[in-house]
């Protein structure tokens, strides 16, 4: 062991640190740290060490607390039950599936220099279920956060104490209303990708200040939503004048397709009155097809539906209109 240890130190750091990417966090610590100091200060400066945890062995889990603070990423998929206290230099935190009393512990611990957040709640929708972090978010307590993720979560209200979040880039998040998209606007001026499901709101902003940095937006619209709701987009469309890229997902059965479709415009009026710079515009059309109708008069009307799509935003900019028929 000596003999290859000798061996081993007569290489530079560069060649060892490269050596060291292919070797997991757990085997890097276990294999080489406590050699000697050359070694220690060596790992100690990486900064690309990775945990993935999905398991809840008490004992596992307490051999982590020692590699802890070296630890700048950190996937937990499911129950795994891990105090986040230890871990001071994340820079990049996943979440998957994880149960409330662990996310929980985001309200406490301290995250200095945390720049990717991710959480997925799988199937399960979270309503709300953490206002403590949002507040966080929009607090400026992540200084570096880049990268914001909260899949099927909500966010339907806001709060005065939010300041401006210069650090954002993007932001994914669940169902929020139009205030709610101002004040996200308004408080995260450099956010430049921005995904969220819009909901039917009745409250209008009093004074619309305008985003000048996004460039692209991405609109769920909740399941099964009629046309005649959509009046709401002008008000979403007319804070981002510079926006290049739209991407909207709509959902809904092949029952309620019928000739009013026909007679949709497909924002073509919104986007020249508001996104003079738009470059891009995708929309995803994702139909249930039910077996009480007949398909061969259903596939004829999706296919006159995307003939107008691609003849009214034709020659404006790039247009797709992705039709999914789902059986």
């Amino acid at each position: 062991m000596n003999h290859n240890l000798n061996r081993l130190e007569n290489l530079p750091n560069e060649i060892l640190a490269e050596i060291f990417e292919y070797i997991s966090t757990e085997n890097l610590f276990r294999s080489f740290y406590n050699l000697n100091y050359r070694l220690n200060k060596l790992i100690q400066s990486l900064n690309n060490h990775y945990l993935s945890l999905k398991t809840t062995d008490c004992n596992q889990i307490y051999h982590y607390n020692f590699i802890a603070p070296y630890i700048n990423i950190l996937f937990i998929e499911g129950r795994a039950q891990l105090n986040l206290k230890s871990f001071t230099n994340i820079r990049r935190l996943i979440l998957i599936q994880s149960n409330d009393e662990f996310l929980e512990q985001l309200e406490r611990i301290h995250l200095p220099y945390l720049e990717h957040l991710v959480i997925h709640l799988g199937n399960r929708r979270g309503n709300d279920c953490m206002p403590y972090f949002w507040n966080r978010i929009f607090s400026y307590d992540l200084p570096y956060l880049k990268i914001c993720c909260m899949y099927n979560i909500s966010l339907t209200w806001i709060y005065s104490s939010w300041r401006q979040m210069l650090s954002l880039r993007i932001l994914k998040i669940g169902d929020i209303n139009l205030l709610v998209y101002g004040s996200i606007l308004s408080s995260c001026p450099n956010l430049c990708f921005f995904k969220f499901t819009r909901l039917i709101s009745n409250n209008r902003p009093i004074n619309i200040i305008q985003h000048m940095n996004l460039k692209k937006l991405v609109i769920a619209i909740p399941w099964f939503e009629e046309f005649s709701q959509d009046n709401d987009m002008n008000n979403y469309f007319s804070y981002v004048p510079n926006l290049e890229k739209l991407i909207i997902h709509r959902t809904n059965e092949s029952k309620n397709i019928n000739e009013s479709y026909l007679q949709f415009d497909w924002y073509e009026s919104s986007i020249t009155s508001y996104l003079p710079l738009l470059s891009h515009f995708t929309y995803y059309f994702r139909i249930l097809i039910s077996n009480q109708l007949n398909n061969s008069t259903n596939r004829n009307i999706f296919h006159r539906i995307q003939q107008r799509f691609n003849h009214i935003h034709r020659h404006l900019y790039q247009c797709r209109f992705i039709l999914d028929l789902i059986e």
